[in-house]
């Protein structure tokens, strides 16, 4: 008779438990998709995405900068120098054989 009480009130407890937490986990979502917050979402991150465009598009016009104030004799050696570099060859793979 023990036993069964045992387990019928610890599973009353453990679905207690479960009702609780089931319940403030819908209250938190519910107030995260309020109108209001996911709008303060999708601003957020177009923000974040302008920022980062325009950090990659400034880190663009800085190079170009740096490139046109070293001067068209630095261009003209880079190029003749990395047409003397040896090029890299791919090898092919190996035929197989019938035996391993």
């Amino acid at each position: 008779m023990m036993r069964r009480m045992f387990w019928f009130v610890s599973g009353a407890v453990v679905g207690a438990s479960i009702v609780v937490w089931v319940k403030r986990t819908i209250v938190s979502v519910s107030e995260k998709l309020t109108p209001s917050n996911i709008a303060d979402a999708i601003a957020a991150g177009l923000r974040r995405s302008v920022m980062a465009l325009s950090d990659g598009v400034m880190s663009l016009i800085d190079a170009y900068r740096n490139r046109e104030a070293s001067g068209p004799a630095s261009t003209s050696s880079s190029m003749s120098s990395s047409s003397n570099a040896p090029t890299r060859r791919h090898n092919p793979p190996r035929q197989r054989t019938s035996h391993r």
